[in-house]
């Protein structure tokens, strides 16, 4: 368990926001350019996550207007994460708009078993 002292403000935490620039994508389903790109950001997001730079990152369940996707990564400046940020193929290839805030985690538990679809054991992107 992990509680933050609100005191202490961190630096070098940023969370940045992904939201489908068309939302009938979740619903409808991606177009071939759309899912070649989505591809790309899924290989891309892993190899950030190997060097480091991902903390977590997730999606909502939701496939319409609300859907969006958090990202938590480690950055030296707002700079840098705007740079990593916009490095995502897919936010380049303009399949997500993405709106990067800096952060400062709270409050944070063990992952509940529940809800976890891979262990860290599991699927090998190597």
């Amino acid at each position: 368990m992990y509680i933050a002292d609100p005191q202490k403000l961190p630096s070098g935490v940023f969370l940045y926001t992904l939201r489908p620039v068309r939302p009938a994508m979740l619903a409808e389903g991606p177009t071939a350019e759309e899912q070649a790109l989505a591809g790309a950001h899924w290989q891309y997001s892993i190899d950030l996550l190997k060097r480091g730079v991902v903390v977590f990152g997730g999606r909502t369940m939701t496939r319409d207007s609300s859907s969006f996707a958090p990202v938590v990564i480690r950055a030296a400046s707002m700079e840098a994460a705007r740079a990593i940020v916009e490095g995502d193929p897919a936010v380049a290839g303009g399949v997500f708009h993405a709106e990067i805030f800096p952060f400062q985690p709270m409050l944070m538990g063990e992952w509940p078993q529940e809800s976890a679809t891979v262990t860290s054991g599991g699927v090998s992107y190597d």
